[in-house]
């Protein structure tokens, strides 16, 4: 009898400590819900300007990467500066650091609107995937925003103004590891007339996220370029556009530039191809 009742409780623990594993194996965080594990998302990648954090990115082949538009458009520039960092959760070091080779702006990327806020990096060689690096899928398909929520995943940016006090080390540690946040879809409605009160009407190319209890889009910590995800496929990434009223502290949703939309899955193609883009009509 004892065995049995031992064997009953070894089996309750063996479930408990399952439901565990798998509550964790889509985020494998701590409490500040920062990434612990390099294998959970590979293909999350921070551009850097020498060692300063830029924005996140995602790898979408052996040579190329997504971002956001905004960061790197100047940036074309120096591109002797830009660094990428593949295959670890701190940005500062760890996995594979590779200087960038080529910086593709959006043709129809303007720092006055939040869409077509898009770019590619590509890298100085083709990699070899392995655990910590893998490419993940890109929606070629247009569909609806049904989902209950997405994953973004992103460093926080560099603080502008140095704290009062000095920080530890571990705290500084802490602000160099990926994160990750589940963020809900607004309503369509919704999102076409937060668009519309910007004097954008193609709801097509942009996907609307509400942050947990509203979030200032002014603020720096705005997951810029950072991938958005659903069942391991790539919607979008974050947009590094801010309203002109930012210093009134403008509150709404993030903008996320839809990989799926006509003329931005086509311009990815083309660029992944070497194929020169057949600009479409903009109107």
């Amino acid at each position: 009898m004892n065995i049995y009742i031992c064997l009953i409780l070894f089996m309750k623990t063996v479930s408990s400590k399952i439901e565990t594993v798998q509550r964790l194996s889509n985020a494998e965080l701590d409490e500040h819900r920062r990434v612990t594990n390099s294998h959970v998302f590979p293909y999350v990648v921070a551009i850097l300007q020498r060692s300063k954090y830029v924005s996140a990115g995602a790898l979408i082949d052996e040579n190329w990467i997504l971002t956001a538009a905004d960061g790197l458009f100047l940036m074309r520039e120096t591109l002797k500066l830009v660094k990428v960092r593949l295959g670890s959760i701190n940005y500062k070091k760890g996995g594979l650091l590779l200087p960038a080779k080529l910086i593709q702006i959006h043709p129809y990327f303007d720092d006055k609107s939040p869409i077509f806020d898009v770019a590619m990096v590509q890298l100085p060689e083709t990699l070899r995937f392995t655990p910590k690096i893998k490419a993940i899928r890109l929606q070629k398909t247009f569909m609806d925003v049904a989902a209950t929520h997405f994953i973004v995943t992103s460093w926080n940016p560099l603080l502008k103004q140095k704290p009062k006090h000095p920080e530890s080390m571990e705290a500084i540690e802490r602000r160099r590891m990926l994160t990750v946040t589940h963020l809900h879809p607004s309503e369509v409605e919704e999102c076409a007339a937060e668009l519309d009160a910007y004097g954008v009407n193609k709801t097509d190319l942009i996907m609307c996220l509400d942050p947990p209890g509203g979030s200032e889009i002014c603020v720096e910590n705005r997951n810029v370029g950072a991938p958005v995800v659903l069942n391991r496929v790539l919607w979008g990434v974050v947009s590094s556009w801010k309203t002109s009223d930012c210093d009134q502290g403008a509150v709404g949703p993030s903008f996320v530039t839809r990989v799926s939309a006509p003329d931005v899955t086509s311009w990815i193609h083309a660029t992944l191809h070497g194929h020169r883009w057949k600009h479409k009509s903009n109107e």
